[in-house]
C-alpha cells in the first residue's frame, strides 16, 4: 500500500510540475501549449487562473477561442470577424473588439480548459502546500510500516 501511495503522489507531482514548467517557459509540446488565464476578459467562459491547452492550428472560424501574441502579451479571446487574413477578436466580457491581428499572430486554438487543475495549480502556488506535501512524504516514508513478504 505504501508503494502505491508513493507512486501515485510521485506521478501527480510530476504532472503538475511538468504542466507548470511548460506554462512558465511557454514551450510547445507536440504542438500543444499550456496557459493560465490572467484576466477576466473571457468570463464567464474562462475565469482568472483557469488552465487552458491550445493547439497549433491554421484553420480558424468565427467563435473559435484563440491565443495570440501582441506587444509581448499573450491574449486569449474569441474570434468575432474573419476578413481574409485579418482577424478581429474580442473578450466575452469586453464591450469593444480588439484591434485586428493576422493569422500569423495566432499561436493556437483552445482545445481544452481545466477546472480541476485550476484549483490544484492555485494550491501549488502556495508555500503551505509544499510544506504539507513534504510532511506527508516524511510520514509515508518513515511512519507507515513496510510489509515485506518473507
Amino acid at each position: 500500500m505504501k508503494k502505491v501511495i508513493s507512486v501515485f503522489f510521485s506521478i501527480l507531482l510530476f504532472m503538475i510540475l511538468f504542466l507548470n514548467i511548460l506554462s512558465l517557459f511557454n514551450r510547445s509540446f507536440f504542438g500543444f501549449r499550456i496557459y493560465k488565464i490572467a484576466t477576466g476578459s473571457m468570463e464567464p467562459f474562462l475565469k482568472i487562473n483557469d488552465v487552458i491547452i491550445i493547439k497549433t492550428n491554421y484553420n480558424y472560424k468565427v467563435n473559435d477561442v484563440v491565443t495570440y501574441k501582441k506587444n509581448n502579451e499573450y491574449i486569449t479571446h474569441r474570434i468575432v470577424v474573419i476578413n481574409g487574413n485579418e482577424i478581429i477578436t474580442k473578450g466575452d466580457a469586453n464591450n469593444v473588439n480588439d484591434s485586428p491581428i493576422t493569422k500569423k499572430d495566432i499561436i493556437g486554438k483552445l482545445i481544452y480548459k481545466f477546472t480541476i487543475l485550476k484549483f490544484i495549480n492555485y494550491l501549488f502556488e502556495k508555500p503551505f502546500t509544499w510544506i504539507l506535501l513534504f510532511i506527508i512524504g516524511i510520514i509515508i516514508t518513515c511512519l507507515i510500516p513496510d510489509k515485506k513478504k518473507r
